[in-house]
């Protein structure tokens, strides 16, 4: 896939691989929702805790971005977060390259806000395979509408960090089902076979934002 890069403020077109990505708080994660109502939750188990508190620790040992740059990636997300086009950010390890995730041809302002990114950054825009805001949406029925598919109860739902398709989780695999069956049967019951559903056993039930 071509991405378009864009560093010191020249635009060239790129086929370069990505770094390892992680997003704006250290590890990957799909934009946040607009607040509201949430599901019940579960109280997560402890040994997930733990996974989360090594995450953490693994996410320090990064360097931390300067302040320039994290002045300019909250003012990218708090101009486009109400673009449908518009996906999750992301930043390498070595805090030099930006990452964002679009849908089609990159509009006249956020063209203006990358132009204005740090001297010393480097931003990629990733072409998105769907809209993220179609992805959003699909991941909330996903969550929300009970019973979507028998058998499994949904545990928790994103976006992928890249616009390729959703991840859900279900609190356990029903008797006779694969996950990936469950992955075809939930892209269908959401009216979108074209979207690649991803199916884990989660375990816990997260709360999602409406």
């Amino acid at each position: 896939m071509r991405k378009t890069v864009i560093s010191r403020r020249r635009l060239t077109l790129s086929g370069i691989g990505l770094c390892a990505l992680v997003a704006l708080s250290g590890c990957a994660a799909a934009l946040p929702l607009p607040s509201g109502p949430q599901a019940e939750a579960k109280i997560m188990p402890l040994e997930e805790s733990f996974a989360i508190a090594d995450q953490l620790a693994e996410d320090l040992a990064f360097p931390p971005m300067d302040l320039e740059t994290m002045q300019w990636l909250d003012r990218l997300q708090g101009e486009l977060a109400e673009d449908a086009n518009f996906g999750s950010p992301a930043i390498s390890n070595d805090r030099s390259t930006v990452t964002i995730i679009w849908y089609g041809t990159p509009s006249a302002r956020l063209e203006e806000l990358v132009a204005q990114a740090p001297e010393t950054l480097t931003v990629v825009i990733q072409p998105a395979v769907f809209i993220p805001a179609e992805l959003t949406e699909l991941t909330q029925r996903a969550v929300t509408t009970p019973g979507l598919v028998l058998g499994a109860e949904v545990a928790m739902g994103s976006p992928a960090p890249d616009a390729s398709g959703i991840t859900i989780g279900i609190v356990e695999l029903p008797v006779g089902h694969t996950l990936e069956q469950l992955g075809i049967a939930f892209a269908q019951a959401l009216q979108r076979p074209d979207v690649t559903v991803t199916v884990e056993v989660s375990g816990t039930i997260v709360p999602f934002n409406s």
